[in-house]
């Protein structure tokens, strides 16, 4: 006999219950598991063992045909081995009901004692194993007699073995009962097979081992159940292709054609309703929970359970919930044998079981998506609700999904116009061209002023997209002209939403139209509509490298007058973010709290995340990097991949890495970033430039030049090469000079200084002289550097400072200036120290040593003494959390938290946590709870500002 594989611990348990009843010791044991399992398999293996230890076998085999068959079991256990006088026990003229209840019914005990002693008899010559295979399929009197058989083993040379199939739609038996009722009686649970015992198992069966990975594909077709495993040796046995030569693609191929004739026999072997939830879980692909299966599937709970129990036992599903099919050949045969009407019903009930059970909008779409429309008034609601609530998380893709559904319905006439509304603007973005169609159907024979003024600008953006922005000029012009003189506050806002839309895709007509237009004139910011106007011009202005005093004058004026509450929030975002670039990084940052208040969660979750990476962005200028880092994370917590600020956050968070000497977190965070596909859209840009400071960290050179290059195109065709925003050219020519091109560094330098100077902030220009200064030599150098630190002195731009001063320090060190050098340096490292830039503190600190100074230590207290894994655990500390809550949030130990708690009580030389809210707001790390710190929930708005690294 071929030796079972897996089947150890069953063996051995086998072998303990006969030899326990062999000594004397009579016992049973229950075999329990789903068709296909090798039950019978292990039964014959114990009729074996009992034959090895010369032992009687009596065995039976149930049969439902016999079920209502008195004494039919027992009579196959029995029969060969009675006399005539005890076999007479069983004659027809002796059989009884089976009992219903009543006293009178009840089967009488002293034949089923008689029985008994016929059974002593024989196990007195030799010890008896009685084996019952399919026991739920046995009569009710064999069943009875059995189960008093079980009472009584103790003591006696008789071991018995029941193996009963679960699932198997036969009601359920006192024997089964008994067995479960005894705790001395081990049950038994074969389970499917491994990928390894998959692969032995066919080895034995075929002679030989499979091919390369060929073993581990049937087993991910079947599950490791056993008799699906046999149709499939035989099946590989009959192609005539020698088991080590047999391919993957070949055994998939084998697999596919095994199970579709397999499987239903192997279903059809239980109740109906495990065939019916396993079709369920094809057409549904995941089943989260039993009430949902049973009201698919229309049975009840208890037998929805059995039915998953037995396909879990029997491989054919991973165990759940949620519940899937545990292969992909599995799930193509059950789907060939329902058809896809069937499954679409299937689909279509399931809808209306997660309407039934309040299941969310979103779980609700998702099974519609996956039917066939058909009209119910039901469905066109739910849908629309699922596509409010993925605009909000945001996720347009499914958002477009879900209305596209909800079209197709169809809806009623009367919600026809708003859906395609919301679609069209959803498909901005996303399909711009069916935007275009969607939103001009809307806006066909549509009258009303206020429709037109909400839907123009989506359908401008939409044609912009598309190539066709002068089309989009001429859209707006046209609603420009309708709107009256008495709603100037409407054509504020629309002449805004255009600039938006302009800048988006086409800078330069921005501009062509504002001059034409003359839509810049006589703004002084007395109402909402004119300051946001006002803001978005200082957008405009800023994007694309006009003049940082005219941008910041356009944001003065935007910001004169605060409006009431419902001032929109992009007019400050957009005021802000002039002000960044134009080095009013103090105005920047109180423009940015503002933002941050207490109402940010009245704010789409877009709007929160730019915020966030605004003000971050102003905290790493200023010096700040810790709260850069912090700041940044939050804001990259809200935006899933795919939105459109997500390029911009996830440079912030790398560029404070990389300033904070945690380069090997930044080359992590630059290999998981999103990775396209990139539009016009000036994050991309800044993304670019952050990738290539990675790279060139790592010393990869010329992917940091391919990086750049990118940067470079992405910032020429969007019409925002402002240095301002990404210095990229500084970024090529440090690139280039460590590759030894100095002629082509200072070319890029030279073209960077000269559009800096045309912008005319102080940091664009200064970092562009330090680019240039670091490539010069001599005295050359130290003018070129002393000019750029010179503008930075009274600039709140801390970080730039620090950096250019190393620069200098260093330049005036090799012209033999070292006292001037010494003061230079001794300021640059101060600020870098401050600041937390380790890798900046430690060149300045170098430095200051090679001019023969003797700096004092590094910094071992006060809070820039802290590391940022400290910071992190102190603040989770200074917000309520205990340490174990600590531990379990940052993926560490407690006993490393407490490591960390103890040295950041000593830099702070603080007594303990009660002190720790007080010295970390002195140092302005911003407490979890706080507006800068709080991760809101998402919500929708408004469309979004253009900010800009």
């Amino acid at each position: 006999m071929t030796p079972l594989v897996e089947r150890a611990a069953e063996l051995r348990a086998l072998d303990f219950v006969l030899g326990q009843a062999f000594e004397g010791n009579g016992t049973a044991v229950l075999i329990e598991a789903p068709a296909g399992t090798g039950k019978s398999t292990l039964l014959a293996e114990a009729a074996a063992l009992a034959r090895m230890q010369e032992a009687r076998v009596l065995r039976a085999r149930c049969c439902p045909r016999e079920a209502q068959v008195p004494w039919a079991t027992v009579r196959q256990l029995l029969d060969p081995h009675l006399s005539d006088e005890d076999r007479s026990l069983l004659d027809g003229h002796h059989a009884v009901r089976p009992p219903t209840g009543h006293d009178g019914d009840a089967p009488p005990v002293h034949r089923f004692h008689d029985l008994y002693l016929a059974l002593l008899r024989l196990s007195r010559r030799a010890p008896l194993a009685l084996l019952v295979d399919d026991a739920q399929h046995a009569d009710d009197l064999s069943q009875q007699w059995l189960a008093y058989l079980a009472r009584r083993l103790h003591g006696v040379c008789i071991a018995l073995a029941v193996a009963t199939r679960t699932a198997s739609g036969a009601p359920g038996g006192v024997l089964t009962a008994e067995l479960v009722a005894c705790p001395e009686f081990p049950r038994l649970h074969p389970l499917p097979l491994s990928e390894q015992g998959t692969a032995q198992y066919l080895t034995d069966r075929l002679g030989q081992g499979l091919g390369e990975g060929a073993a581990a594909l049937c087993h991910k077709a079947t599950g490791g159940n056993p008799a699906l495993l046999d149709a499939v040796s035989e099946a590989l046995s009959r192609t005539g292709t020698p088991p080590a030569r047999i391919t993957g693609e070949q055994a998939v191929g084998v697999c596919d054609r095994a199970l579709l004739r397999a499987l239903p026999l192997l279903l059809n072997r239980h109740a109906p309703a495990v065939a019916a939830a396993a079709t369920a879980v094809t057409a549904l692909d995941r089943v989260a929970g039993l009430p949902l299966l049973a009201r698919t599937t229309g049975i009840d709970l208890p037998t929805a359970d059995q039915a998953v129990t037995a396909l879990e036992d029997a491989g054919l599903l991973h165990a759940g919930p949620p519940w899937q099919l545990t292969g992909a050949v599995i799930a193509q045969s059950l789907t060939a044998q329902a058809g896809e009407h069937t499954l679409d019903k299937l689909r279509s009930r399931a809808a209306e079981a997660l309407r039934d059970l309040d299941a969310g909008p979103a779980e609700i779409a998702d099974m519609l998506l996956r039917t066939t429309p058909d009209g119910q008034d039901w469905r066109v609601p739910v849908l629309r609700e699922a596509a409010r609530v993925a605009g909000e998380r945001p996720d347009p893709p499914a958002a477009r999904a879900y209305l596209r559904r909800a079209l197709a319905e169809p809806p009623a006439a009367g919600d026809r116009p708003q859906l395609l509304t919301v679609l069209g603007i959803t498909e901005v973005h996303l399909a711009p061209g069916s935007a275009v169609d969607h939103l001009r159907t809307v806006l066909e024979g549509e009258q009303d002023i206020g429709v037109q003024t909400a839907l123009v600008p989506h359908l401008a953006e939409a044609l912009a997209r598309t190539g066709r922005a002068e089309e989009a000029v001429a859209l707006l012009d046209r609603l420009a002209g309708r709107i009256g003189e008495d709603d100037r506050e409407t054509l504020y806002r629309l002449w805004a939403q255009g600039l938006l839309v302009l800048l988006e895709e086409t800078p330069h007509m921005a501009d062509a139209w504002v001059a034409r237009a003359r839509i810049a004139d006589d703004l002084a910011g007395s109402s909402p509509g004119q300051r946001l106007l006002l803001a978005a011009l200082a957008l405009k202005t800023t994007l694309t490298g006009q003049c940082a005093h005219t941008a910041a004058g356009y944001a003065d004026r935007a910001l004169a007058r605060p409006g009431p509450r419902e001032e929109p929030a992009l007019t400050t975002a957009f005021a802000a973010t002039a002000l960044l670039h134009a080095d009013r990084l103090t105005d920047a940052a109180h423009c940015c709290d503002q933002l941050l208040g207490d109402d940010i969660h009245d704010q789409p979750a877009p709007l929160r995340s730019l915020f966030m990476a605004m003000r971050a962005k102003i905290a790493h200028r200023m010096g700040d990097l810790a709260s850069a880092l912090t700041l940044s994370r939050q804001a990259l917590a809200l935006t899933p991949p795919g939105q459109r600020y997500q390029p911009y956050v996830t440079a912030q968070v790398i560029n404070a890495l990389i300033d904070l000497g945690e380069t090997e977190e930044a080359e992590r965070l630059r290999s998981t970033s999103y990775q396209g596909p990139a539009g016009n859209h000036w994050s991309w840009a800044v993304l670019y430039a952050a990738r290539a400071r990675t790279h060139y960290a790592h010393d990869r050179h010329h992917t940091a030049l391919e990086e750049l290059d990118v940067c470079a195109r992405q910032m020429r065709n969007g019409g925002y090469d402002n240095p301002a925003l990404v210095p990229w050219r500084s970024h090529a020519a440090r690139v280039h000079q460590r590759l030894g091109d100095d002629g082509t560094a200072m070319e890029l330098a030279d073209a960077e200084l000269a559009l800096a100077r045309r912008w005319g902030s102080p940091r664009a220009i200064a970092t562009s002289l330090r680019t240039i200064g670091r490539l010069q030599t001599g005295l050359e150098a130290v003018t070129t550097l002393s000019e750029a630190a010179a503008l930075l002195q009274n600039t709140p731009a801390r970080h730039d400072l620090a950096r250019t001063l190393t620069a200098l320090g260093e330049a005036l060190h090799a012209t033999d200036r070292r006292a001037e050098a010494r003061t230079a340096l001794r300021q640059a490292l101060d600020l870098a120290d401050a600041s937390g830039a380790a890798p900046l503190s430690e060149r300045a600190y170098r430095a200051l040593l090679a001019t023969g100074a003797r700096p004092r230590r590094k910094r071992q207290s006060g809070l820039r003494a802290l590391t940022e894994r400290e910071r992190r655990i102190a603040a989770l500390a200074a917000d309520g959390m205990d340490n174990q809550t600590i531990a379990t949030s940052l993926f560490v130990s407690r006993r490393t938290v407490e490591f960390h708690l103890t040295h950041v009580y000593r830099k702070l030389a603080i007594d303990g946590r009660a002190d720790l809210s007080t010295a970390l707001a002195a140092g302005h790390i911003p407490p979890q709870g706080s507006p800068a710190a709080r991760r809101p929930s998402p919500r929708s708005g408004p469309p979004s500002p253009e900010a800009v690294s």
